[in-house]
């Protein structure tokens, strides 16, 4: 008999109900594993967690057989170090039994930032750096002809800092700049004066000072010991004044000037 007329035969339409039923029960067991299996958990809502402490964002989650994982955390000096500020999934998302929720908090302390600012640099430069480094400022205008528009020194709390000194992110600093004046100034008798004392008075006055030791100094002690006979410009009470920040030449030496020689 040949398999098309066994088929339509009695017993093999038998055989093949047999199957086909086999096949349904089949596959309505892997239907209906499926879709326990899928749907196990799924009906979890995630709850919103923004706002929340890890401890209260934990406990949340604990309640719904979720999990928490802290991912990243950023700075704002407005936001509350270990507060949840975004998460994943999102609020009311569908998850299964067991899913963690990623979250990302506020930092408690800012980045250290480094300053990277010296002595002399343009000051738009130097406010650009501040601003990119989200470190705020406030601009001290000292008159000093010689560095118009540049930095002369960047202090934090009282204290000077250096280029590769660290503050953190948020923190403020003053920023002193040399601007020009048209105020001039008469040049002071260094005569007598030890060269600190010197340097000083012409500080004082927003002029810049160089000296010239007349005799060997090989320390700072040596350097003490020396006055000033010599001056250029020379002082003179009744002549103009000069410019802030003016070259003032003087020289030192170990032994009486010339004209204090009998």
């Amino acid at each position: 008999m040949g398999l098309f007329k066994f088929a339509w035969s009695s017993e093999g339409k038998k055989i093949l109900v047999k199957i086909l039923a086999v096949y349904i029960v089949l596959g309505i067991s892997v239907w209906l594993f499926l879709a326990w299996y899928t749907d196990h958990g799924e009906q979890i809502s995630v709850p919103d967690l923004s706002g929340m402490s890890l401890e209260q964002a934990s406990a949340a989650l604990e309640e719904r057989d979720l999990s928490l994982l802290v991912v990243d955390s950023i700075y704002d000096r407005k936001g509350k170090g270990g507060i949840i500020v975004n998460q994943d999934p999102r609020p009311d998302s569908k998850v299964k039994d067991g899913r963690q929720v990623f979250v990302t908090v506020y930092r408690k302390l800012p980045p250290q930032e480094t300053i990277n600012i010296e002595e002399g640099d343009f000051a738009q430069v130097a406010i650009i750096k501040l601003k990119n480094k989200g470190i705020d400022y406030t601009v001290k205008e000292v008159p000093n002809n010689s560095m118009v528009g540049a930095v002369l020194s960047i202090t934090h709390k009282g204290k000077r800092l250096k280029p590769g000194d660290k503050i953190g992110r948020g923190e403020k600093v003053v920023l002193s700049i040399g601007v020009s004046t048209q105020t001039d100034v008469r040049i002071p008798n260094l005569q007598g004066m030890s060269y600190a004392g010197a340097m000083a008075v012409l500080d004082s006055l927003n002029l810049l000072g160089q000296a010239f030791f007349m005799y060997d100094v090989q320390s700072s002690a040596d350097s003490a010991v020396g006055r000033v006979c010599e001056q250029d410009p020379p002082f003179d009470p009744e002549g103009p004044g000069v410019s802030p920040g003016k070259l003032v030449d003087f020289k030192l030496y170990n032994t009486p000037c010339p004209e204090d020689i009998p």
